[in-house]
């Protein structure tokens, strides 16, 4: 008798046991796993730090079934607000955080259109999806594929904007023994980013502009170049335009930081054709040059903004007084 009750005893002891083994498993598979002490990694004082490439572990890989490599490298762009982390294998984190939403959205659409530009360029296979990630204002996901659309992926990407915060997370062509398809595991560790910062990049804490560049002339322009400013590619380009021409760039300035300078050149198909330039800062002409034979180069330093202030507008100086705007 006491034989029977102990057997049964144990076997529901055996019981009870696997059942809430079971469910601490099911629980801590289903967990974003607790932060570090002292809290997940936040900006300091609106900049990007080196210590948020802490805000993806290695435990988030695993959970997820893809092996994060060892960190190789980590940089933070002062200016540019954002951060780079590099792991062996091409796995990639980046952060970024814009002075506001609508230059973080013109950020976010020079990057894509960069990114298809490369795939062209580099006969690449693509699967673009965009709007991947609900908690985000625009997400896309794609592979880098070696060559034609066939070939087998080496790398998956995602991409997202919420707000100000712009976030892109690489995976190399390493994969996990228990890892689900690569967009699941990207967008389930975007998801553990954007939990973990809950309020970065909600409010806009720049100064907002907007730069207008005209060329001046008629027929067509050789070239066009000017400076763009939103840190994917440098200047913006053009060939054979059509002139006049005018085109507009939004730009957010944060507090303390000053872009490099306004920029705009224009080449006229013909030696003995006249083109011009001019750049508008916030309505307000900034820099021009009279229509000349051939070439015409318009340039002036960025405004120093005010603490709280709009950007106070630089003037023309006796080289740039009042011109029409149509060759002469």
């Amino acid at each position: 008798m006491r034989c029977g009750v102990s057997a049964r005893l144990v076997a529901a002891g055996c019981a009870l046991l696997v059942a809430l083994t079971g469910c601490r498993l099911t629980a801590a598979a289903d967990d974003d796993g607790g932060p570090p002490p002292g809290g997940w990694p936040q900006p300091a004082g609106g900049q990007i730090t080196e210590n948020m490439c802490g805000l993806l572990t290695d435990a988030d890989y695993t959970r997820l079934g893809h092996v994060r490599r060892p960190k190789i490298n980590s940089s933070v762009k002062t200016r540019a607000n954002s951060l780079y982390c590099q792991y062996e294998g091409t796995d990639e984190m980046t952060l970024s955080l814009q002075p506001s939403a609508d230059f973080a959205k013109y950020v976010f659409a020079a990057d894509l259109k960069y990114h298809k530009d490369q795939l062209t360029e580099n006969h690449r296979g693509s699967a673009l999806v965009d709007g991947v990630v609900g908690a985000a204002d625009e997400s896309w996901v794609d592979y880098w594929g070696p060559g034609t659309a066939e070939a087998r992926p080496v790398a998956h990407e995602i991409r997202l904007r919420r707000g100000a915060l712009i976030l892109g997370i690489t995976l190399s062509g390493a994969r996990g023994k228990r890892e689900k398809d690569p967009r699941s595991v990207l967008v389930g560790l975007a998801g553990l980013v954007l939990r973990r910062l809950p309020h970065v990049g909600a409010k806009d804490t720049g100064t907002q502009h907007k730069i207008e560049y005209e060329a001046i002339g008629t027929g067509t322009a050789k070239s066009i170049d000017w400076a763009d400013y939103t840190g994917v590619q440098n200047a913006g380009a053009l060939a054979n335009v059509r002139l006049p021409w005018l085109h507009m760039v939004p730009l957010a300035t944060a507090s303390g930081v000053q872009p490099d300078k306004l920029v705009l050149r224009v080449e006229a198909r013909s030696p003995r054709a006249k083109v011009g330039c001019l750049i508008v800062l916030d309505g307000v002409p900034v820099a021009g040059e009279r229509p000349r034979s051939h070439r015409a180069a318009c340039e002036a330093d960025f405004p120093v903004t005010d603490e709280g202030g709009d950007a106070q507008p630089a003037s023309f100086g006796d080289a740039h007084q009042p011109f029409p705007l149509s060759p002469e």
